[in-house]
């Protein structure tokens, strides 16, 4: 259930510029959070203030913090691209955090509770009793509910990713490099037909693209697990 697994392809790598570049703390300047905060106060629909503290917040490295107030603001300004290709980054990075952060949990569990080579053998009486320890269970527990909850959490950001690349393709549905993107993000939050249909729309937009034989590769792998699935 909880094997992770990494698409070939870079998901939310490609980002535009000016704003992106403000959002991604590339820019020395700007307000502080508690001055953007501050400003909101007097104005809570105020689209500018709003964009300030999501990119004050990725200054201060808070990134998870940016991605309500830029919520916030897409949907005032639901066609501004860069607010919107930005927002669908954030989400991508809020998944890998948490999928790298289960794999630790994964990696912890199994160190811990798996057998020594001083361990005696299992077919020995004292082998039996340290086999069965509950501390070991208790462990195994709490690393399991640990990495339920952060797989979850993990699904769900890869979901909102895939619906914000998905507003994003309305926005530009010629960028063939967003179907790419949105296939990926699909492909991680588990949404196989949304993936395939992206796909699809990238090689009718690019045939001719690099990753065009990957993605190909790709759609050929999901269809074959599809079928072996009875999907």
């Amino acid at each position: 259930m909880f094997a992770l697994g990494f698409v070939v392809f870079g998901v939310g790598s490609g980002g535009g510029v000016g704003l992106g570049d403000i959002l991604q703390g590339r820019s020395s300047g700007g307000p502080s959070v508690d001055d953007a905060r501050e400003k909101l106060k007097e104005n809570p629909s105020d689209a500018a203030a709003l964009l300030e503290l999501a990119s004050a917040l990725q200054r201060d490295g808070r990134a998870d913090e940016a991605i309500k107030p830029l919520v916030q603001y897409t949907k005032l300004r639901p066609k501004d691209e860069d607010a919107v290709r930005q927002l669908a980054s954030l989400y991508v990075s809020k998944a890998t955090r948490l999928r790298n952060q289960a794999a630790q949990v994964q990696a912890e569990a199994q160190l811990v509770t798996a057998p020594s080579q001083f361990d005696p053998s299992a077919t020995t009486p004292l082998g039996q009793l340290v086999g069965r320890q509950p501390i070991n269970d208790d462990i195994q527990q709490q690393a399991n509910q640990q990495l339920s909850d952060v797989y979850s959490r993990m699904q769900t950001a890869y979901r909102q990713a895939q619906g914000t690349y998905g507003k994003l393709a309305k926005i530009s549905p010629q960028d063939a490099s967003i179907q790419l993107q949105l296939a990926d993000v699909a492909v991680n939050s588990g949404d196989v037909n949304a993936a395939l249909k992206a796909y699809g729309r990238f090689l009718k937009l690019a045939p001719d693209d690099p990753s065009a034989p990957l993605v190909r590769q790709e759609i050929k792998r999901l269809k074959t697990e599809a079928a072996a699935q009875g999907g």
